[in-house]
């Protein structure tokens, strides 16, 4: 198991949530350690990412 860390954005649906964003990073094929949303514009949370590879 490598864990690796990633810059990811997914789109702002104005109404973030644990469930939201976990779900969004599993539609991307990443299963989550941790997150933390890191910016955020008009159309996407940028999310700082570690993962399982």
């Amino acid at each position: 198991m490598q864990i690796l860390s990633k810059i990811v954005e997914i789109p702002n649906n104005n109404e973030p949530s644990t469930e939201y964003i976990e779900a969004e990073l599993r539609k991307k094929g990443f299963d989550p350690l941790r997150w933390a949303i890191v910016e955020v514009t008009k159309d996407n949370f940028v999310i700082n990412l570690a993962y399982n590879k």
